[in-house]
């Protein structure tokens, strides 16, 4: 369909609406089925009312010869390009005629709005978050800061003498940690040493345990 031209409003429903109109061969939404013709209901109504106060222009007008001469809806044609003109003043927006503009890619160094400090701070994020080696025995802004320090000159912090911008770096990491509250990193503690054989027999000195008697310090009652 996108190498016509001109559509009746009934096609230009269907396409908003993410039909095929190939699908619904008929020449009004009468026989379409409920679905199709409650989805397609809002945008008929606009595209018609648009017509008749001349706000979207017809490319082509067929008029009915019965029925009081008025306009043959399934024979008349809007131009794409009028279409798309309409559009927007009326704030419409779909995936075929006119879909939303996709947001800038902030990775993409050649791009209008490019900011690599910004940049920096997504990929020192995805990077850190998503390799837990990163993080062994470092805390979020430092694991950050030597990330970027390490790609410093993809995303411009480099000093004039080519080493890493400090002061950059570290108001970069301030803006994507996730802990900015600081606090050592958490270190695994160390596991309490299991008794050793000689401990789980108790005390094997010979002297009493606590609570027992010994057999050679008292007579055995009967």
């Amino acid at each position: 369909m996108r190498c016509v031209h001109a559509l009746t409003i009934y096609h230009i429903a269907l396409l908003i609406e993410g039909y095929n109109p190939s699908e619904y061969n008929c020449s009004s939404a009468g026989c379409w089925g409920l679905k199709a013709q409650r989805d397609t209901a809002a945008v008929l109504t606009a595209l018609k009312n648009a017509i008749d106060d001349e706000t979207l222009t017809l490319y082509r007008k067929v008029y009915h010869e019965e029925f009081g001469a008025g306009l043959d809806y399934s024979q008349s044609l809007v131009h794409v390009d009028d279409l798309q003109d309409w559009m927007p003043r009326i704030g419409l927006h779909d995936s075929f005629f006119r879909p939303a503009a996709p947001a800038p890619d902030i990775q993409y160094p050649l791009g209008d709005f490019y900011a690599p400090k910004l940049a920096a701070a997504i990929a020192a994020w995805k990077a850190v978050t998503a390799d837990p080696r990163l993080l062994r025995g470092k805390s979020p802004k430092k694991a950050l800061e030597a990330w970027l320090r390490e790609n410093a000159a993809r995303y411009d912090l480099l000093n004039k003498d080519g080493s890493p911008n400090a002061t950059g770096i570290e108001e970069i990491s301030k803006v994507a940690n996730w802990k900015p509250t600081g606090g050592a990193p958490a270190t695994p503690e160390a596991d309490e040493p299991a008794p050793g054989f000689l401990e789980s027999l108790g005390d094997v000195s010979g002297k009493p345990t606590p609570g027992f008697s010994s057999v050679e310090d008292e007579e055995t009652p009967f």
